[in-house]
């Protein structure tokens, strides 16, 4: 009779233990967090996307898709509803795109706000409950703008290649081999100019030792220019009052000249002509009447009043 009881008692346990880790792992595996529902508006494609999708909102995981449906009242019009935190800042600037994860083609939803992107003010929280949803405008994503623009980027390729043969044809092949070849000639002369300007090179800071040399001297006779006290500007000084004492000693003697000088040689000149004229009368005398240097000149003629005077 114990034995069964004791059996009997193994067997709750052993139930009753097998209920508490079923109700464990269930607990644990479930989400508990708050959640609210979005629909996600779009006209485009949802190819990877199904129910239990992730929903990230600028990388971070928000949420899950619960279900895809076309919209009854818009033909073409697919709805997206998805449950996200209810912590997840969703205002009236949030977006929605199609994205997919690695090479593995599973589609999810990224959420991003505009408003976010440029830095402006938040935009007010977008409210939503299960009876009045919310609605968030989805846009092209990534992949989808590809394939729209795949028919002109395919033209585009084309085109490209077109130029591409027409560019490596013989003729201009020819001219790029020779262009290559130019440039590589240009590499060898720059090569060989390096290797004979490189004398002059180590010879640079010699150069530069004799510049600074220079310059530090020019520098130094600069400032001996320019002070007042250098020897330079006394010597200047000196030479000046050397040139204006003998500047001096030229008027004085100019002076001088002017006021004994020349006044004595007016005089002579003067006694010079008298003396000139002199002779001149005695010349003039001697050729009338040469008997005059023996006999003396004749008598003077008497003049009105004198004795001996006649009227003529």
């Amino acid at each position: 009779m114990e034995n069964k009881s004791h059996a009997f008692l193994a067997g709750v346990f052993t139930i009753g233990l097998a209920v508490l880790v079923l109700f464990a792992i269930f607990w644990f595996s479930s989400d508990h967090a708050v959640r609210v529902p979005y629909d996600l508006i779009t006209r485009s494609t949802v190819n990877g996307l199904g129910p239990q999708a992730d929903v990230k909102y600028r990388g971070l995981d928000v949420g899950k898709v619960v279900s895809i449906r076309f919209d009854p009242t818009v033909p073409g019009q697919i709805i997206v509803r998805i449950s996200v935190n209810q912590d997840t800042p969703i205002t009236h600037t949030t977006y929605a795109t199609l994205g997919f994860q690695g090479v593995t083609g599973i589609g999810y939803v990224q959420l991003d706000d505009t408003t976010a992107q440029e830095g402006g003010a938040p935009s007010p929280h977008l409210a939503t409950s299960s009876r009045s949803v919310a609605r968030i405008i989805m846009r092209a994503g990534f992949f989808e703008e590809l394939e729209k623009r795949g028919d002109s980027l395919l033209t585009q390729l084309e085109t490209i290649m077109g130029s591409l043969n027409d560019m490596f044809q013989a003729d201009n092949r020819r001219d790029l081999m020779e262009a290559i070849r130019s440039v590589h000639k240009t590499a060898d002369d720059y090569s060989q100019l390096a290797s004979s300007i490189s004398p002059a090179v180590r010879q640079l800071p010699q150069v530069t030792e004799n510049l600074n040399a220079t310059l530090a001297s020019t520098r130094h006779l600069t400032q001996e220019l320019a002070s007042p006290n250098g020897p330079v500007m006394r010597t200047v000084d000196r030479v000046g009052r050397d040139l204006q004492g003998a500047a001096d000693s030229v008027q004085s003697a100019a002076g001088g000249v002017s006021q004994d000088t020349l006044p004595q040689i007016n005089g002579l000149a003067r006694d010079a002509r008298q003396t000139m004229r002199s002779i001149d009368r005695a010349a003039s005398q001697f050729n009338d009447s040469p008997r005059s240097v023996l006999f003396g000149g004749p008598a003077a003629v008497p003049g009105p009043g004198e004795p001996g005077f006649q009227a003529p």
